[in-house]
């Protein structure tokens, strides 16, 4: 282990441990991002694989912009938050415990949604023929299943997830109603299973984890470790299920990896984590032009239908520089690819500014918007070591699935008032 890794691994573990022997909030933004990071970048340091290579300056010098630019948006946030009163999380949990809610009005919008996603995944099916799960080349079959339109609104099933989660704890549900919400719950999540698409999952679990977290005692911090725990078993069971003919030699021969073979398990984790800064740093000391928001926004021509028809006149190389099966780079990627050092710079830390006031909303006004706001940025943070989740189009959709779900529901109480 190098001198690097040491200290980047420690220090995720100081803030890990801190958090839980204070009794802090290790949830607020700049901690999930400094953890996150100081992993990944640990974790890429160790060079398990012969796929890695040393780093030069330029290529630590972007991730260093990319780090510090998100840690001063949110350092700035809490300057101007730093007089007022910030609720500690006992109070925030008890002021949930007794939310007025409209449970008739937040059970008609999750069944609504439910019944969206469920149409969904019938009508592509029934187009489609098939479940990727159960195709004979499941791998692939993933990435081209659905069908351009409702294809999308399949996804609904994470606002399912992450909304019920919400109502379960907030509604404070019990007998009949509490097993169907779970029972929804199970069947939302085992069903969008089969689609082999991890990252709504993800999203899922996360942001639902975020939620509890905040409503309820049933997720302490000292359970954080078992939660990412899970995260990380779910992250490599949704690799298995793509790749279940592909023995886990094989992976760690295609990984060239290092170590003992009889490790031969980690190397999906590793690789995933590994190879995100091990990319970035590869194209961004390559890169001679720039895309100009083709990435960071792709949602845009997503939602527009033109995507394709940009990418084939302008020639656009999704995956360019690589030297192996391994192709996600980070966010700082597709802000760098963009619009280079400034792209990177600024949008981290409009990013960082944005996400930190969301949490101090949250802090000193405990309210289902937002907490479903921080709930989404929280998994945008969580998830940044891997991929830019803005420019996706079924995230857009789902994060907006869920805040107009949130108004709609708070607009609600308001009227009651």
């Amino acid at each position: 282990m190098t001198l690097t890794a040491f200290i980047l691994l420690s220090i995720a573990l100081i803030l890990i441990v801190g958090s839980v022997a204070m009794k802090s909030d290790l949830f607020s933004p700049a901690k999930i991002f400094t953890i996150i990071w100081a992993i990944t970048l640990g974790l890429a340091e160790l060079k398990f694989s012969r796929l890695q290579h040393d780093w030069n300056g330029f290529g630590w010098l972007m991730l260093g912009v990319g780090i510090f630019s998100f840690l001063l948006g949110s350092f700035v946030v809490y300057v101007i938050n730093y007089e007022k009163e910030i609720k500690p999380i006992s109070s925030i949990r008890s002021s949930f415990k007794i939310y007025p809610i409209d449970k008739s009005k937040f059970r008609f919008i999750i069944i609504v949604i439910f019944s969206v996603y469920f149409l969904s995944l019938l009508g592509n099916y029934l187009i489609e023929g098939y479940l990727p799960l159960f195709h004979d080349n499941a791998a692939e079959s993933r990435a081209f299943w659905g069908v351009f339109g409702i294809g999308l609104s399949v996804h609904a099933a994470t606002s399912v997830i992450i909304l019920a989660v919400g109502f379960l704890i907030i509604g404070k549900l019990k007998g009949t109603e509490k097993f169907l919400i779970i029972l929804l719950i199970i069947i939302s999540f085992i069903s969008y299973l089969t689609l082999l698409q991890r990252f709504n999952l993800i999203f899922a679990i996360i942001s639902a984890g975020i939620v509890t977290y905040y409503t309820s005692n049933a997720f302490r911090t000292r359970n954080v470790i078992f939660f990412f725990l899970i995260i990380f078993a779910l992250m490599y069971s949704v690799q298995y299920l793509r790749t279940s003919s592909i023995v886990s030699a094989y992976l760690f021969n295609l990984a060239q990896m290092k170590i003992d073979p009889k490790y031969a398990v980690i190397t999906e984790p590793y690789m995933y984590f590994a190879m995100n800064p091990e990319n970035f740093v590869r194209a961004v000391n390559r890169i001679q032009e720039h895309t100009f928001g083709y990435y960071s926004f792709n949602f845009i021509l997503s939602i527009t239908g033109i995507k394709r028809m940009v990418t084939d006149y302008f020639v656009f190389n999704n995956f360019p520089f690589l030297n192996s099966s391994y192709n996600t780079y980070s966010a700082f990627w597709d802000y760098y690819r963009d619009f280079g050092i400034w792209g990177l710079s600024i949008i981290q830390f409009v990013l960082g500014f944005f996400i930190s006031t969301v949490y101090y909303k949250l802090r000193t006004n405990p309210s289902i918007v937002n907490l479903m706001i921080y709930a989404i940025c929280a998994f945008v943070i969580t998830i940044s070591f891997f991929v830019n989740t803005i420019g996706l189009l079924h995230f857009i959709f789902n994060s907006t699935l869920i805040i107009a779900s949130a108004k709609y529901i708070e607009k609600t109480l308001v009227e009651k008032v």
